[in-house]
């Protein structure tokens, strides 16, 4: 996680995929993955990460949490909030169920039309 905070993003990749080769049933090789894909502004390999972690994990709340917001700046606003709703569910009064707390608030201030994804400069 430090060389992805510090935008090592390469080197990140590359440590998560040796830990990913050592323990390949570890659900959280695959966020770390996943946010590095989401630092990078790779929402759509993000989310796919995610999904690894809970198909590994499946009541995985923090998982869960980071896909919606994934799919928030992917522009699936309705898929994340499943996601988030999902992960509140499991971790009501825990870090991760307040973080979907928080990006449902974020989604409910939205115009119905507009998400974040249309924002983004080409």
């Amino acid at each position: 996680m430090a060389y992805r905070d510090s935008h090592r993003f390469q080197e990140a990749r590359d440590t998560f995929l040796t830990i990913r080769a050592l323990r390949p049933r570890e659900p959280n090789t695959e966020i770390g993955l996943g946010s590095t894909c989401f630092s990078e502004g790779r929402f759509e390999d993000a989310i796919r990460h995610y999904r690894e972690a809970l198909r590994l994990s499946p009541c995985n709340a923090y998982a869960y949490a980071l896909l919606g917001e994934s799919q928030i700046f992917h522009g699936e606003c309705s898929a994340a909030r499943v996601s988030l709703r999902r992960a509140r569910e499991i971790d009501r009064t825990g870090p991760y169920g307040r973080l979907a707390q928080n990006l449902l608030h974020f989604l409910d201030s939205l115009p119905a039309a507009e998400s974040p994804s249309q924002n983004r400069q080409p």
